[in-house]
C-alpha cells in the first residue's frame, strides 16, 4: 500500500467561499479526489461549512469521482455529535478531526484528553474515529514529554488516531520523520506543505519564544507568518524521508493544506500536485 493524495479544502477556502461546487470541481481536475473538509460552524452546519446538503454533495463528488474522507469540525461536543455523525456518515467519512487545542497546564491537558476519548468513543458504534490535529506548541513538554506524546499516551486508540501536520512539527523543533515512527499505527494521515528558503523565519519556532510559557490562542501567532509557507516540493523539507516514513507506519493519505501562499490558490495546489507525482510511495486512484 502507499499514500494516497488528497486536499484540506481550507487551501483553497476563498474559492469555496465563492462557490463550493465549482472549486471542488476544479481540485477534483488537478488531481486532488480526497478531500478533506474545514468547517468552524458545526453547531450551525454538521456537514462541509457552507450549508452544502449530504445529497447534493454526494452527487457533486460522484460527478468528479471525489469523496471526502477527513474534516476538520469545530465544535465537536454532545450537542453537535448528532449533526455530525448522521451527515458524515451519510457521506461516507470516517474521520472527524479536531484542528485545534490549547493547553494551559497538564490537567486541562488530561482533561482534554477524557474529551477525546468520549467524543471518539460516541463515535466508534458508527465506523467513525476522533482525529487530532497538531501545531507547534504540541511540542512544548509538560511534565518533560512533548505534548503530543502525552495524547497519545492517554488516549485510547480504539477511539483516538492522529493526523500529524509535519510542517508545524518541524516548526516546534521536532524531527517530523521521528515524530511519524513515534505515533506508529495511529498516524493515519499526513498534512503536508513547505517551508520556504527564502523566509527569514527561523524554523524552530521556540527558538525565539519562550518554550516554557504555554500556548493559547491568544498568543499562537506573532512568530509565524504567510512568507513561511510554500508549496510541496519547493522548500526545504525532506518530503521523500516524511512519505518513506508514513507509508512506514501504514498511513492512509498525504493531505495538502497550503495555509497561505503567494500564489492564486488554484496554481498553488497545482504546483504542489506537480511535485507529488514525481515523489515515491504515492498511489494514485
Amino acid at each position: 500500500m502507499a499514500l494516497k493524495v488528497g486536499i484540506q479544502l481550507y487551501s483553497v477556502r476563498t474559492e469555496m467561499e465563492k462557490d463550493p461546487f465549482e472549486a471542488i470541481r476544479k481540485v477534483a481536475e488537478i488531481g486532488y479526489k480526497n478531500l478533506e473538509v474545514a468547517n468552524s460552524r458545526a453547531d450551525e452546519d454538521p456537514g462541509v461549512g457552507f450549508d452544502v446538503p449530504a445529497d447534493k454533495l454526494l452527487e457533486i463528488l460522484g460527478g468528479f469521482g471525489a469523496r471526502v474522507v477527513s474534516s476538520h469540525l469545530r465544535p465537536i461536543d454532545e450537542k453537535t455529535l448528532p449533526g455530525i455523525i448522521a451527515y458524515h456518515g451519510k457521506i461516507g467519512n470516517k474521520y472527524i478531526g479536531q484542528s485545534a487545542d490549547f493547553f494551559p497546564d497538564y490537567d486541562t491537558l488530561m482533561k482534554r484528553c477524557e474529551y477525546y476519548n468520549r467524543m471518539g468513543k460516541a463515535l466508534a458504534p458508527h465506523g467513525m474515529k476522533f482525529l487530532y490535529h497538531n501545531h507547534y506548541h504540541e511540542f512544548q513538554k509538560l511534565q518533560d514529554k512533548y505534548v503530543l506524546y502525552h495524547i497519545m499516551e492517554n488516549t485510547d486508540p480504539q477511539y483516538v488516531d492522529f493526523e500529524l501536520d509535519t510542517f508545524w512539527a518541524m516548526r516546534g523543533g521536532a524531527d517530523p520523520v521521528e515524530v511519524i515512527r513515534h505515533l506508529g499505527s495511529r498516524m493515519k494521515l499526513v498534512h503536508q506543505k513547505d517551508f520556504s528558503k527564502t523566509t527569514d523565519s527561523p524554523i524552530n519556532i521556540f527558538s525565539v519564544k519562550d518554550p516554557t510559557v504555554p500556548i493559547g490562542r491568544e498568543n499562537f501567532g506573532g512568530v509565524h507568518k504567510p512568507e513561511d509557507f510554500c508549496e510541496v516540493g519547493t522548500g526545504i523539507m525532506p518530503i521523500q524521508d516524511i512519505l518513506d516514513a508514513a507509508n512506514g507506519v501504514g498511513a492512509e493519505y498525504v493531505i495538502l493544506e497550503q495555509d497561505f501562499t503567494q500564489l492564486p490558490p488554484m496554481e498553488s495546489i497545482q504546483v504542489s500536485m506537480d511535485s507529488f507525482r514525481k515523489y515515491n510511495g504515492i498511489e494514485w486512484n
